[in-house]
Order: C-alpha cells, then structure tokens, then sequence
C-alpha cells in the first residue's frame, strides 16, 4: 500500500509557509547586499526584513544582483524617502 504524502491545505497553513519563504528571501537578500558591500541603513535593513510580497523580494533580488547602490534596486524616490 502507497502512502500518500499531504501538503498542508490549510489556509493558515500556506500564509505560513509564505511568510516563511519571504523571511528567507530577504535574509538572502540582505547577504547579497553586505556581500557585494551595498551599504544598507538600517531603516532599508528593517523595509526588506518585513516585507512579505514574495515579488517585490523576487524584483529586488533581481535588481540587487548589479547594483552598486540603493537607488538602483529601490529607485531614486526611495532612495530620498529613506534619507529624510
């Protein structure tokens, strides 16, 4: 007899499993930043920390993958915003 593995349904379950995937996406992120030593206030620290749109993260990533500065993965206006 096969037994058959069940993925939790619930949807308690997969916010959980969500909040948890953006969790270690920004962690991932923030690695990546401190590795290619993008300074990050720690205002941005706490904006990517607590995101949990696992497609902004995605589109940060992305960004983050050349970036040189803030304003290139959060764009000018944010970059002013975090500044004053």
């Amino acid at each position: 007899m096969a037994t058959k593995t069940y993925r939790y349904q619930s949807e308690y379950a997969q916010m959980l499993r969500a909040e948890g995937e953006a969790r270690g996406a920004a962690k991932t992120l923030l690695l990546m930043l401190d590795d290619r030593g993008v300074v990050v206030p720690e205002a941005v620290r706490e904006r990517i920390a607590s995101c949990t749109d696992a497609a902004l993260l995605e589109i940060w990533f992305k960004r983050a993958i050349h970036a040189t500065s803030l304003s290139d993965i959060f764009g000018v206006e944010d970059e002013r915003r975090e500044e004053g």
